[in-house]
């Protein structure tokens, strides 16, 4: 799996954000609070989505009602977007997921979007 972009949208210390991932390796650095550990829970919320280690509260931008973040990465030669949002309310809920394969979108939902990555990632 190759990440090539990801874009942010109210995720903690983000309030909007394009992010290239250039081949090869990667190195995040920064001072404390810059934002390096964000970048990192988006990538795990976009794959997994929101899980008991990873809540939708801790990354929702605070005050922010509406918050997403977009995943595109190569697998096994496909092109692969993943999006998900997160909404405001009682509390921090998913509130939509999308899967682009190939130019083929799919909206679907939090569980049916995990397992289908699981699937693509060939994770047991």
């Amino acid at each position: 799996m190759l990440i090539k972009n990801m874009k942010l949208r109210n995720i903690r210390s983000y309030v909007q954000e394009d992010i290239a991932f250039p081949l090869g390796t990667i190195l995040l650095s920064g001072d404390i609070g810059s934002g390096k550990s964000t970048v990192l829970y988006a990538i795990d919320f976009a794959l997994f989505g929101v899980t008991k280690d990873l809540s939708g509260g801790s990354l929702l931008r605070h005050g922010a009602q509406e918050g997403s973040v977009e995943l595109q990465f190569d697998i096994d030669g496909k092109d692969v977007i993943i999006q998900r949002r997160l909404k405001r309310g009682d509390s921090v809920t998913q509130s939509y997921g999308s899967l682009v394969m190939d130019g083929v979108k799919r909206e679907l939902t939090a569980t049916e979007l995990k397992q289908k990555i699981l699937e693509l990632l060939q994770y047991p």
